[in-house]
């Protein structure tokens, strides 16, 4: 039996703009390279302490990685290294393991990057040992348990600074039918009561989907010719106390007229500018923050992984309680299985057009689910 691992990678081979990531691989310009190596089992010396050598499963798609692509200084993560794999979360085997802490055949989570195969510290990333016990099938470790879902949680319970089952609230979800908007959707129906809770979402599939998650709540497709006037009306008399918006630009503009005075915005993402930063501008600023005295909480997930056992432990208590349905974590999966491989790129980008309902994942490694 051969020990030779061959590996495909798609390396950062230059930092991206504000712009669309290049795709020419023909140019230097490209912001990714494809490369191929070798990992030799049988070597001995192919460990060094601390490491394990990973066969990747499931990669997650995020908008975050926009950032990750980029050199910005000013980013809440050290800019990636070009020559190495464009930086991205998933879960994977260990298949040879030189650290304490993992034995062959565990299962993991880590940033494992665009790669097929990858030798990284695992002491020195953000890795974690996976229980199947807690899932049905490996995917869901980046669905139902993964960082999304602690950001719709964390968005909730914490940077909302709402008590759950205050009733007569009103609730304003964009992204709705996306990994994070679909769980905090979820909750903010089920857990808190609310009045009503608004869920944007693009197209009359997802709005059916998202006005499936619970109750009292509706749909708003953006994509409609008459959005606005169907925002107004599904708003009726009432006015919004919290704002949980992923898009930001128009959307962010228009709804921000309809909070209460000494509403709250919590910013979760600004996926309308990743590709053009001219379309997340904040137009209404005077008329919306500065008259209704509105305060704007933006986060980022990673500074609350320290909780996540407890956030995890919770979850588990949603799921039984019924709060949360593990059958309305979507999963949009691509397959990036052998040769496809070298559409990793493409399929990434399917995120800046609506391809996925819920959680999007490209799987890279066949056999597991």
């Amino acid at each position: 039996m051969s020990t030779i691992i061959k590996a495909k990678q798609y390396l950062l081979n230059n930092y991206a703009t504000w712009g669309p990531v290049n795709l020419n691989y023909d140019t230097p310009e490209a912001t990714f390279k494809y490369n191929e190596l070798e990992y030799d089992l049988s070597d001995a010396n192919l460990l060094k302490p601390g490491e394990i050598l990973v066969e990747s499963i499931h990669l997650s798609n995020d908008p975050a990685q926009k950032g990750w692509f980029k050199s910005n200084k000013d980013s809440y993560l050290p800019p990636s290294p070009l020559g190495k794999p464009a930086p991205a979360r998933g879960v994977g085997k260990v298949l040879k393991s030189n650290n304490d802490k993992y034995k062959e055949g565990d299962f993991v989570q880590a940033h494992l990057g665009w790669t097929t195969h990858s030798i990284f510290n695992a002491d020195e990333k953000l890795t974690s040992k996976l229980d199947l016990s807690k899932v049905s099938k490996l995917s869901q470790f980046l669905s139902v348990f993964g960082s999304t879902t602690l950001t719709a949680y964390v968005a909730a319970y914490k940077y909302s600074e709402l008590t759950p089952k205050d009733t007569d609230r009103v609730f304003l979800v964009s992204g709705a039918a996306g990994a994070v908007g679909s769980v905090l959707v979820q909750i903010l129906a089920k857990d808190f009561k609310p009045k009503k809770v608004l869920a944007i979402a693009g197209g009359a599939d997802k709005v059916k989907f998202v006005e499936s998650l619970g109750p009292n709540v509706i749909g708003i497709d953006y994509k409609s010719s008459t959005y606005e006037e169907d925002f107004a009306k599904a708003l009726g008399d009432d006015k919004i106390d919290v704002f949980f918006d992923q898009v930001a630009g128009e959307i962010l503009d228009h709804a921000s007229q309809y909070l209460k005075t000494f509403g709250k915005i919590v910013q979760i993402g600004a996926i309308s500018g990743y590709n053009d930063p001219t379309k997340s501008y904040f137009k209404n600023y005077a008329a919306s923050i500065l008259h209704k005295r509105l305060r704007i909480q933006g986060f980022v997930v990673i500074d609350d992984f320290k909780d996540s056992a407890k956030i995890i432990a919770h979850l588990e208590e949603l799921f039984q309680n019924g709060t949360l349905d593990k059958s309305k974590f979507h999963e949009t999966i691509v397959d990036a299985t052998g040769d496809n491989f070298v559409k990793i790129p493409e399929l990434w980008t399917g995120l800046f057009t609506g391809t996925n309902k819920g959680k999007f994942i490209t799987t890279v490694a066949k056999g597991y689910d």
